[in-house]
């Protein structure tokens, strides 16, 4: 990382291949049998998409900018799932254009427009288990009260408007939430579909979504998804995201000053607008010095952007600093740097990948011309 110092601007994302692998060695090792499509939203860098379609895993997108980018990494369609809650006729009419992936349907209205629009689509309908999903409120995706997914006592509904629009449905799918870790929720979800497969099965896939903590054990919850798939008659698709990419990345910061109010706080060149995760969801990222200081204290890790709520850490335990020193935030691979904006004008920052030999460039920090090329 010193050498990564030396030669980027700082701030600047920083990931590492082999850490990547080895998380989804984990994945494939636990679920042997399984479809993995990556939810390409926590971290869609082509350099890493690429790389993930040399060893065999698909892709799960979310808007249409994702197909784009599946296919510009050289995915076919038959290896993208799109889901999402909304698909505009202009979505469907431009996918009817550049392919049509699997389709995730999210309710009635949605699988009337496909029908008619492009009939003879593969899809899945996405459940909404209605559970107490223990999580993070913008997270719990499997709740009631969210927006995602049918409720169990519509699927009969949307399945037959499926089937009449000429829809080849492909099977279910639930999504519970993100960054889950409890195994009592997944079993419950998955007591859920295992009775709408009894109601109205046979289907070919059972789609369990993913939403894996990072201090989840896959061979830990594997034995009851395999034994569900088994028992139904499906192949079984998995959707990890942020579990594989999050442990790969760090996001690195010079730090700029200190200065003492009611608090102390560390003047960093990274914000909110590079890592969004702990204002949004009060996310805590580990964090560990690039330098070396002799007295220790708490420090609050504050942003350049002027906002009160930009703060990417608080009660960190860090050395004292001295202007210019580095700091790495952890667990930034994922929703790191496809969260970012360009909020007070801010031009996104570099992306390096370290291949085992050297750093690559992902992502070229965004030059002034780019930032303001759209406007008139």
């Amino acid at each position: 990382m010193q050498e990564a110092l030396h030669h980027f601007e700082t701030p600047f994302y920083a990931y590492d291949l082999q850490t990547l692998r080895s998380r989804l060695t984990q994945m494939q090792q636990a679920f042997p049998s399984a479809e993995i499509f990556y939810a390409m939203k926590a971290n869609p860098r082509l350099g890493i998409l690429r790389r993930l379609l040399e060893w065999d895993v698909f892709l799960e997108a979310v808007s249409l900018g994702e197909v784009h980018r599946a296919y510009r990494a050289g995915f076919k369609k038959t290896e993208v799932l799109l889901n999402g809650p909304v698909k505009t006729p202009a979505i469907l009419q431009e996918l009817a254009e550049i392919g049509v992936p699997i389709l995730g349907l999210d309710s009635l209205a949605d699988t009337q427009r496909v029908s008619q629009l492009l009939p003879g689509s593969r899809v899945l309908l996405r459940v909404n288990p209605d559970l107490p999903i223990a999580t993070h409120d913008h997270l719990a995706t499997g709740r009631g009260e969210s927006k995602f997914g049918i409720m169990p006592d519509d699927v009969e509904k949307v399945l037959a408007a499926a089937r009449r629009g000429n829809l080849e449905v492909l099977g279910l799918h639930v999504h519970l939430g993100s960054a889950l870790s409890h195994l009592e929720d997944y079993h419950a979800g998955y007591a859920v579909m295992e009775q709408l497969y009894r109601q109205h099965g046979p289907f070919q896939v059972l789609n369990l979504g993913g939403g894996f903590g990072l201090d989840l054990d896959p061979a830990s919850l594997a034995p009851s998804a395999i034994a569900l798939a088994e028992r139904l008659g499906a192949e079984l698709w998995l959707e990890p995201g942020r579990y594989l990419v999050a442990e790969a990345g760090v996001l690195v910061s010079k730090i700029w000053g200190t200065k003492h109010t009611r608090r102390n706080f560390m003047l960093l060149d990274a914000g909110m607008m590079t890592l969004l995760r702990p204002m949004l969801y009060a996310a805590e990222h580990p964090v560990i010095p690039l330098y070396k200081g002799k007295k220790m204290q708490v420090w609050d890790l504050a942003g350049p952007v002027c906002e009160s709520g930009d703060i990417l850490a608080r009660d960190v335990q860090l050395p004292t600093p001295k202007e210019g020193d580095a700091l790495a935030i952890l667990q930034a691979g994922a929703y790191g740097s496809s969260m970012s904006s360009n909020y007070l004008d801010y031009p996104r920052p570099l992306e390096i990948l370290w291949n085992g030999l050297e750093w690559e460039v992902l992502r070229r920090k965004q030059s002034w011309e780019a930032l303001f090329a759209d406007e008139i």
